[in-house]
């Protein structure tokens, strides 16, 4: 692809080898720069390639459009020891099928969005997804009650979180801080 731009996340050592645009969805094939690597068991330098292999990658949105990446993904192989590993990208984690930057672009959108099926649909996927990216943000945040205050503070309110019209909220009522929030199973009587 000859083009003065950079396409967002395709900055380092990333080949862009083709692009393809059918019915609104953008497609890229694309494969990082052939480079010698470290082998992760005994730590010798090796280029030699062992095979290819094709990994479908959700990207962030380029251009409004939503984007699928064909990640022509290289396996060398050690003369040392023998061991066959992926080279290392800056595209995806290993065993990951959405880029690190999908991952980042959801994140910032959590923050501004306003429910997670809106951000589901504005990266066209699905909102359990995004359900579990901001369980991975908001699990660093989380903080294990150990015992409770003094008085405590408990209400329901309606919401959608784990397929459950209502929630429990246990909160803190001095500190102002939430302890827990539970399900409600709705139960019919008939």
């Amino acid at each position: 692809m000859n083009s003065n731009i950079t396409l967002p996340g395709f900055e380092d050592d990333v080949m862009i080898k083709k692009t393809e645009e059918r019915d609104g969805i953008y497609f890229i094939w694309i494969e990082m720069e052939r480079k010698a690597h470290s082998c992760p068991k005994c730590g010798e330098m090796t280029d030699k390639i062992h095979d290819y292999r094709m990994q479908k990658v959700r990207h962030q949105p380029i251009f409004g459009r939503q984007t699928i990446l064909f990640y022509r993904k290289r396996r060398y192989r050690c003369d040392h020891c023998g061991k066959r590993f992926y080279e290392s990208n800056s595209i995806t984690h290993s065993y990951q099928r959405e880029s690190i930057d999908f991952k980042k672009a959801i994140s910032i959108e959590l923050i501004h969005g306003k429910s997670f099926k809106d951000t589901a649909s504005r990266f066209h996927t699905s909102p359990t997804t995004v359900i579990r990216r901001f369980d991975e943000i908001t699990s660093s945040m989380v903080k294990e009650v150990k015992e409770l205050p003094k008085v405590i503070a408990i209400d329901e309110y309606k919401g959608d979180a784990g397929n459950e019209k209502y929630q429990l909220i246990i909160a803190d009522p001095i500190k102002r801080e939430p302890l827990d929030i539970l399900l409600i199973e709705e139960k019919i009587h008939s």
